[in-house]
């Protein structure tokens, strides 16, 4: 059999053990070992994040710039032919044939454009990670609600995956993938000076790659956050590195049109009622049998009205409240 060569991108910063489960989940790939490259981007971490990572890879590159600009700058560097964007230093891989699964329909199927899976819950997680696991893209209430579902896009079941079929309207949240290299340099994504998460699926299904695999057998432990707190400090931080500074460019918006605002009026109710979440979250813990899924209704709450304020405390975002308000009147 002839093995395929892959690409992992990986970007670092000021986690040493994080980044060593990261690389050694890889590392255990049932995959001939000198066809997996490895490129990391350290955002200049003053650990041995760097040291722990030269232990798997030559290349490791020191970058100060746009994390956005690195991404790009890494994807165009990949030999692969196919390339994983973005494996991040708290995600491990959940599968020693990870690869293998993930690369196996785009290998059968041309028509595929890239390949994604699903994170998995883990025992040894913080209760808000596995929380948040539960949902196949770690999808907090808030954006579950907002975002397309990933069942929504499925179209046809394969033997071992899904295809899913993306249009411009409907993109969920998921940003993990194998990408087929040649396809991305047909593309403006392969040229695109930074790359940004959904934008660049954006572009890809503007250009005509709507159709992606699904492998949920795949998997990964994504360690989205070790507490309450990170988990809060990381819906902020979006709202400042992602929304707000690519509101006005990018064509992906969680809230657009007149629809959208009155579904985000409407979930701001419901959130702060508290009841209809508490009986959500009773419903999923019958169905996973998970304590962690009673929290439902402090989840809500909370995600949403710390996201609210901190909008509202913003003067951009009075300024797209004001927008949002005239599109209703």
């Amino acid at each position: 059999m002839k093995f395929p060569k892959v690409t992992f991108v990986l970007l670092t910063l000021n986690d040493e053990k994080g980044v060593e489960k990261c690389l050694e989940s890889v590392k255990k790939q049932n995959h001939p070992k000198n066809k997996i490259e490895i490129i990391v981007i350290d955002n200049d971490s003053i650990d041995k994040t760097r040291e722990v990572a030269r232990r798997y890879t030559k290349k490791v590159l020191v970058n100060h710039e746009d994390p956005y600009k690195n991404r790009a700058d890494a994807m165009r560097m990949a030999t692969g032919d196919f390339v994983f964007m973005m494996l991040e230093q708290d995600i491990e891989l959940k599968s020693e044939n990870f690869i293998r699964d993930m690369i196996t329909p785009l290998l059968q199927n041309q028509n595929l454009v890239a390949s994604f899976t699903r994170d998995y819950p883990r025992r040894d997680q913080s209760w808000i990670t596995r929380f948040l696991s539960y949902n196949p893209i770690q999808a907090d209430p808030l954006f579950e609600f907002l975002t397309p579902s990933l069942d929504s896009t499925l179209i046809e079941e394969r033997k071992d995956y899904f295809i899913a079929k993306f249009t411009s309207e409907k993109i969920p949240m998921t940003t993990h993938m194998f990408f087929r290299t040649s396809d991305l340099k047909k593309t403006p994504v392969w040229n695109q000076e930074k790359d940004f998460d959904h934008e660049t699926i954006v572009k890809l299904v503007k250009a005509g790659y709507n159709f992606f695999a699904y492998v949920p057998s795949a998997g990964t432990y994504h360690n989205h956050a070790k507490d309450f707190n990170q988990f809060l400090s990381k819906r902020i931080r979006n709202l400042e590195n992602h929304y707000f500074p690519f509101n006005k460019t990018t064509k992906f918006n969680y809230v657009g049109g007149k629809k959208d605002v009155l579904k985000l009026f409407y979930w701001v109710i419901y959130a702060n009622l508290v009841f209809p979440a508490t009986i959500k979250g009773l419903w999923k813990f019958i169905k996973y049998r998970d304590l962690v899924l009673l929290l439902e209704p402090f989840v809500t709450i909370a995600v949403t009205d710390v996201v609210l304020i901190h909008f509202l405390k913003k003067s951009r975002g009075r300024k797209i409240l004001a927008k949002w308000i005239a599109k209703i009147i």
